[in-house]
């Protein structure tokens, strides 16, 4: 497979062989959405202990960008008030994922282990 600019447009071809072997095209000319992570919002500190804690975020936040301290975490989001349990999402201690959230997100944190930690949080806009 290969890919190659277009004829002095926007265009991209990608090249590529089928099933027997017969090298085929396609060329798209309609741009891609390019869709930025956002900007740094609303910075929290969540702590993550033996009982589920849960936070209201921005009501206009779409997307968070989160990072577990000191141990792992599990985590549950929704548009209602979060219970986390040993069942929720997983984010390993020194790990970092970027999610989309739903409007008027609430997040609930709960340590996985025996080692309490934090949840460190920046809202994107």
């Amino acid at each position: 497979m290969a890919v190659f600019p277009g004829a002095g447009d926007a265009s991209v071809r990608l090249a590529f062989n089928d099933a027997n072997g017969v090298e085929q095209s396609v060329t798209a000319t309609t741009a891609l959405p390019i869709e930025p992570l956002g900007q740094a919002g609303v910075a929290r500190k969540l702590t993550a202990g033996a009982s589920s804690a849960n936070t209201a975020l921005t009501s206009t936040c779409k997307r968070i960008t989160m990072r577990a301290v000191t141990a792992d975490i599990r985590y549950s989001i929704g548009t209602s008030s979060q219970t986390a349990t040993t069942d929720s999402h997983f984010i390993a201690s020194g790990e970092r994922l970027d999610l989309a959230v739903p409007l008027g997100a609430n997040i609930g944190v709960i340590r996985d282990a025996a080692t309490s930690g934090t949840l460190e949080l920046t809202e994107l806009v």
